[in-house]
């Protein structure tokens, strides 16, 4: 009878690339077998390398305990000391799929002598030159099949993408578990959420909202800004379905209806693109013109006018100091103060204002402008000027389409390839810009239904007493003023307010 201490120590290697029950049965049913085969053999295992829900086919994974077997191969031993003469595997293919993976691992397992191997069905001498080259076969077909199944699940892809079929996955956000129906509680925020958002209000109020009422995502997580945007931007949101960066359409392209219930209607997805790729205030540069676009502003300021007041302290060159403001709490004073920053932080230093009072004149500046645009009330036109270029941009692709497919071909294949990705690009990016034009223009009309009256009643109240978020203030100052550029007082001490040193730079003057 073989004694314990007669067994050859080996470590046992499991792998599964998709665990999608997330109960880890895949890589403990795989142990188990492991420790089969090396009782029958003789063996023990003394450890378990697991990379559970790991692809071993694509080289941008990194299998951790891959890594770390291989560095115990070399050393003989685990970190704690304890020897190792083996490996068992259920099969090659958990081990590897790439055969730079496999050479490195026979260069480890071979760098001592009188090491083990075996998988489920028998042992391996993988110091044979013989046996080493049909494992380096091995894993170079292998890896031809990943290509051929991946390439078969691309196609399967596309082909139910066209159909307007769901693909697999985790359940989406606002869809039962069968991915067609609705969940009428998650179905409801997430309108709500795109709709508030089209209105003014930021990501960031919305998450807010939806954690402190405990709103979990599918998988149970806390919404965060980024994953909510990237919800909103799905166009499974509105029936639609994209690949890659571009909506699936049809032989007439038109997008493709999906075969679910849909939580928005087109009009009101494309508005909220459009608010994402064109709701971007300018920098102001040091000599107080409009500079590059910034990014989206998502994230949920305390006060007004942050990121929006600029120094106007006159500099040596004749110019003027165009540091964006900051905030300084003033508890004792009763009120907050903008301030600019120190020379060490990027300012002068040398300028700041009462905070309440420049928030009472700029809201009333802003609220002023809206007043007047209602009574002018210009309802946009949602026309595209640009309309007849996409008609003939696709009629174009047509024609060279039916050129290509005629019998005889009336076009070269070479030719058909060599001018048809710029037919495409040019055909996706008018596709693109009517979608933006036409989702701004929906934007601009519903902005142009504010009801002016409420907004100023709303402006002023506490939140918790229907007063409007002050990201959605924000946004309505933001569409108004570019900049406000806080002039000095010209004396020192406290100064009485003046409004007059306060000149806003509204976006018709830029």
């Amino acid at each position: 009878m073989l004694r314990l201490a007669d067994s050859i120590p080996v470590v046992s290697y499991a792998r599964i690339s998709a665990d999608t029950k997330r109960d880890e049965h895949g890589v403990r049913d795989q142990h188990k077998v492991n420790r089969e085969t090396a009782a029958r053999h003789g063996w023990i295992v003394v450890h378990e390398f697991t990379d559970n829900d790991k692809s071993a086919a694509k080289a941008d994974v990194v299998r951790d305990d891959f890594e770390a077997m291989l560095k115990a191969l070399r050393a003989g031993k685990l970190d704690d000391g304890t020897s190792i003469r083996g490996v068992v595997v259920v099969a090659d293919d958990r081990l590897t799929r790439r055969p730079g993976d496999y050479e490195r691992f026979v260069e480890a397992f071979t760098y001592n002598d009188g090491f083990v191997f075996a998988d489920a069905k028998q042992t391996k001498n993988l110091y044979s030159e013989d046996v080493e080259s049909m494992g380096l076969f091995g894993a170079v077909i292998s890896k031809m099949e990943v290509r051929k199944m991946q390439r078969r699940v691309r196609r399967a892809h596309r082909r139910r993408a066209e159909e307007g079929i769901p693909v697999g996955g985790h359940r989406p956000f606002g869809w039962q578990a069968d991915r067609v129906s609705l969940d009428p509680v998650e179905a409801l925020l997430l309108q709500q959420a795109a709709r508030d958002f089209i209105a003014g209000r930021s990501l960031r109020s919305i998450v807010n909202e939806w954690s402190s009422k405990g709103v979990r995502t599918p998988r149970g997580g806390e919404w965060q800004t980024r994953v909510l945007k990237g919800t909103l931007s799905n166009p499974r949101l509105c029936g639609w379905r994209k690949l890659g960066d571009e909506l699936v359409r049809d032989e007439n392209g038109d997008p493709v209806v999906g075969k679910w219930q849909a939580i928005l209607t087109p009009d009101e997805w494309v508005s909220v693109q459009a608010i994402f790729a064109t709701r971007k205030g300018r920098s102001v540069s040091k000599d107080g013109t409009a500079g590059e676009v910034l990014p989206p502003d998502y994230r949920e300021h305390r006060y007004l006018l942050t990121g929006i007041l600029r120094c106007g302290r006159p500099t040596e060159n004749g110019g003027i100091c165009n540091t964006k403001l900051r905030v300084a709490q003033r508890p004792e004073l009763g009120h907050h103060v903008y301030l600019c920053p120190a020379r060490s932080a990027g300012g002068c230093g040398g300028l700041s204002r009462r905070g309440d009072l420049v928030d009472l004149y700029v809201s009333e500046m802003v609220l002023a402008k809206l007043e007047e645009a209602q009574m002018r009330k210009r309802v946009p036109s949602a026309e595209w000027p640009r309309q007849a270029e996409l008609e003939e941009a696709q009629a174009a692709l047509d024609e060279h389409i039916a050129a290509f497919m005629a019998k005889p071909k009336r076009i070269s294949t070479e030719l058909f390839y060599r001018l048809l990705p710029d037919l495409e690009r040019d055909l996706a990016e008018l596709r693109a810009e009517k979608n933006k034009y036409e989702g701004a223009a929906k934007v601009e009309r519903a902005r142009s239904e504010i009801d002016v009256d409420d907004l100023r009643k709303r402006w002023y109240l506490p939140e918790e007493e229907g007063g409007l978020p002050l990201s959605r203030k924000r946004m309505y100052v933001r569409e108004a003023l570019v900049a406000v550029i806080v002039h000095p007082s010209g004396r020192t001490g406290r100064a009485p307010f003046n409004p007059d040193l306060l000149e806003p730079i509204g976006r018709e003057d830029v």
